[in-house]
């Protein structure tokens, strides 16, 4: 047995230093110093004391959870994780997200439906990386796959739209074949599907422009032959074909260019 010889208040508020024997022994909140009647003067058998350390454990790491949470909305898993690096015990943790769940603070259902609401309004992912993005906060994959299914074909068109356009305007200095493929591929690595992809390209009604592009491309011609400097002759003009080549330029249009080029510098 062991009695409470003093306690006294740390300069964090609500935190109180428990002595038993005049020797420290451990600290308490506020609610488990309610909880548990202590006063100085009160004896405590061996199993009363890790009762109340048992019970202060579970308090810090509620709190340490709800704080985490008080930042922006988490899933269960992310509150796991963060529990995990104070070392908490694992029962305390799955105790900790059980009263927070039956609280209705920690939902990864709504969770899943607010991603995916957010993306709708404001976002560029398409139903492909929403999913991914689920999962890896470490949404059950029924409940990613339920979330993004929830979302009608007009809604991920209206997000395909906006990463189209976004893009086509990043894009409107480069060949016209070079930025339909930037286009494109922006849509496939955010998450649409070729079908998505394909609708939301052919919605821009994109169309070439013949005299920007002759432009665009005598100024690209003489960049890559000022670049290929190094090299001579058919080597040089070879590889600044394929240069042009691999940034969307018509071949005939590459060719009629590079023999001007061929001439004067000859």
């Amino acid at each position: 047995m062991q009695t409470i010889t003093k306690i006294t208040a740390q300069k964090r508020r609500g935190r109180y230093n428990i002595f038993l024997d005049d020797q420290y022994a451990f600290p308490v909140s506020e609610r488990t110093l309610i909880k548990f009647r202590l006063a100085k003067g009160l004896t405590l058998a061996p199993a009363q004391v890790a009762a109340i350390k048992n019970e202060e454990v579970a308090a810090v790491a509620k709190a340490t959870a709800l704080n985490y949470l008080s930042h922006q909305m988490r899933t269960v898993h992310e509150v796991r994780q963060r529990l995990r690096e104070d070392e908490v015990p694992e029962t305390v943790i799955t105790q900790t997200t059980d009263q927070l769940k039956a609280l209705h603070v920690l939902d990864d259902s709504l969770y899943a439906d607010t991603l995916v609401r957010d993306n709708l309004a404001m976002g560029e992912r398409g139903p492909r990386q929403v999913e991914q993005r689920l999962r890896t906060k470490g949404i059950h994959e029924r409940l990613a796959a339920a979330a993004v299914a929830q979302v009608t074909p007009a809604q991920w068109a209206e997000v395909a739209q906006r990463v189209a356009e976004k893009t086509a305007r990043r894009t409107t200095r480069r060949a016209f074949n070079d930025q339909k493929h930037k286009i494109r591929l922006a849509l496939m690595q955010k998450g649409f599907t070729p079908d998505q992809t394909t609708a939301a390209l052919a919605s821009l009604a994109l169309a070439r422009d013949d005299e920007a592009e002759a432009g665009l491309l005598e100024r690209e011609a003489a960049k890559q032959w000022r670049l290929k400097r190094k090299y001579a002759g058919y080597e040089r003009t070879q590889r600044v074909r394929l240069a042009l080549l691999r940034k969307g330029f018509q071949n005939d249009a590459i060719e009629q260019v590079l023999q001007r080029i061929e001439q004067e510098d000859d």
